[in-house]
């Protein structure tokens, strides 16, 4: 499996954000995605998941095998999280693994209401769909945002091992975290 971003070019609000971007990804390949705010590194990744349109170039990819780990954790506020780790489960047709969640600090948290959750638990029950999605590519956009320093080495171990099983990885981060990485795009270097 391939990724490839040739010649892309994208557009906000009639002003161009993202010009002649160019790179290729195969299997257990990382792309670390840099860049000061407004530079353009989450249309980036909206554009390569299809939820964003592109003025130009070509995206070839498997859209199935996407997943996009945006700002928006996607949580239901008034569910608990039992509710919504079930929900991603049957979606997913995968059961979320309880070892994760001992990791993560939620096992406790599985009978409150999403809305109570902080920034940072918000953040871990959003990797538990990443982790339940099975998908072969991960968009990561500010992954480590709010997560201690348990939960980021945690989610590092869980990146290289994606990588390992020949995943694709593309990061968008502000952090120098990630030590092995294939290729990085400093957006705001343009």
């Amino acid at each position: 499996m391939t990724l490839l971003v040739k010649n892309l070019s994208c557009s906000l609000s009639g002003r161009k954000i993202i010009s002649d971007i160019n790179f290729s990804l195969k299997n257990g390949e990382i792309l670390k995605i840099s860049g000061e705010n407004g530079s353009g590194k989450t249309t980036l990744l909206r554009t390569i998941s299809g939820l964003s349109s592109f003025e130009s170039g070509e995206i070839l990819i498997n859209k199935k095998e996407i997943f996009l780990l945006g700002h928006n954790a996607g949580i239901k506020q008034n569910l608990t999280v039992e509710e919504d780790l079930e929900f991603w489960s049957n979606f997913y047709q995968n059961k979320h693994d309880d070892i994760i969640l001992k990791k993560l600090n939620l096992k406790s948290k599985m009978h409150s209401q999403c809305r109570y959750l902080s920034q940072g638990q918000k953040q871990k029950l959003a990797l538990t769909r990443l982790f339940c999605s099975n998908k072969s590519i991960w968009l990561l956009d500010e992954p480590f945002s709010f997560l201690d320093e348990e939960s980021s080495i945690f989610l590092l171990n869980k990146i290289e091992k994606h990588r390992q099983n020949d995943g694709i990885a593309i990061i968008v981060s502000h952090q120098n975290l990630i030590k092995n990485i294939d290729f990085s795009i400093n957006l705001g270097a343009q």
